[in-house]
């Protein structure tokens, strides 16, 4: 079983329009409220590749019960535990270009965080856990670390997607694998994009911090994975117009996850990841299964073709 962590969700209000005029009044052509959160968007694509999956974290308060809401429209199993703070709002822009303003969420108090430990703590062999996205008040930054220190010896394929101090706390305790995006992966190394070979250079200085193996994000050139044994492939993305970019690493790093689960080689988890990425930013929202798998044998085309 797949099971993602979203320590701090959110409900997404989206809004597109014309370019943001401050100290103005603005009005936006469009607006919709989705669900957000790492790992809550990594659920919905595993459900919409009928992957089975549980979606754990928190939830509280008005915006708790919505998101509860559009996750069970959705499909999504969710054994979210419920707190008594309020789930955050976050607010996208998408004028001109695309902005997000995240609120930091609510405060998790010990009794809750308990909780959710006491139910990542019988994960069995076999079983994915999937840590996506921020800490909200109230968790230290090595709460991740402590789980996968916990679960280590235990047979379960561990992932850690996040960025800053939470991802180098996480690195600590050794996750299966990693999912940095480019940028988060030159500020952890303090390392320049333009750096010659940047992708296998970063992802060799994160495994030698103490993930087993890399998948890293490159936005529009596609993605990079290097394996515990050393294997070491690139993938670029396919070609399309780029509508919106929230969901697109979440998605890639489900796909890639589905792709183990179905049995794919590592080299074949990957292009399915870059295919999930890329539908994602094409759609400008998390795609359908149909779109995924459109662009999946689009790569799989252009690779054959290419040897």
């Amino acid at each position: 079983m797949i099971y993602t962590v979203t320590c701090n969700p959110s409900l997404d209000y989206v809004l597109e329009g014309q370019p943001v005029l401050l100290g103005k009044v603005n009005r936006s052509q469009t607006a919709r409220m989705v669900f957000g959160g790492k790992g809550i968007n990594q659920s919905v694509i595993f459900t919409r590749l009928g992957v089975p999956n549980r979606a754990l974290g928190f939830a509280g308060g008005y915006a708790g019960r919505q998101l509860r809401k559009l996750l069970e429209k959705e499909g999504i199993r969710e054994e979210l535990t419920e707190i008594q703070g309020e789930t955050r709002i976050n607010i996208k822009l998408r004028a001109g270009e695309e902005t997000e303003i995240n609120a930091p969420g609510p405060l998790i108090s010990p009794q809750e965080l308990r909780q959710l430990s006491r139910r990542l703590e019988t994960l069995e062999e076999g079983d994915v856990l999937s840590f996506g996205g921020s800490l909200p008040p109230g968790i230290e930054p090595d709460f991740v670390r402590e789980i996968l220190d916990r679960l280590r010896g235990r047979g379960v394929f561990t992932v850690a997607d996040a960025d800053g101090e939470l991802l180098r706390r996480s690195l600590e305790g050794r996750p299966t694998l990693v999912k940095p995006n480019r940028d988060e992966a030159a500020r952890l190394l303090e390392m320049v994009e333009s750096h010659p070979d940047f992708a296998r250079a970063a992802a060799r200085g994160i495994q030698a911090m103490g993930a087993r193996n890399v998948l890293l994000s490159l936005g529009a050139d596609g993605a990079a994975l290097l394996t515990e044994s050393g294997e070491f492939y690139q993938l670029a993305a396919p070609q399309g117009v780029c509508k919106g970019a929230t969901g697109a690493g979440d998605s890639l790093a489900a796909g890639f996850l589905t792709g183990l689960a179905w049995g794919r080689s590592w080299s074949g988890a990957l292009a399915l990841a870059v295919a999930a990425g890329s539908a994602a930013a094409f759609a400008g929202r998390l795609a359908e299964k149909e779109e995924i798998l459109s662009l999946a044998a689009q790569i799989k085309r252009r690779e054959g073709a290419g040897k």
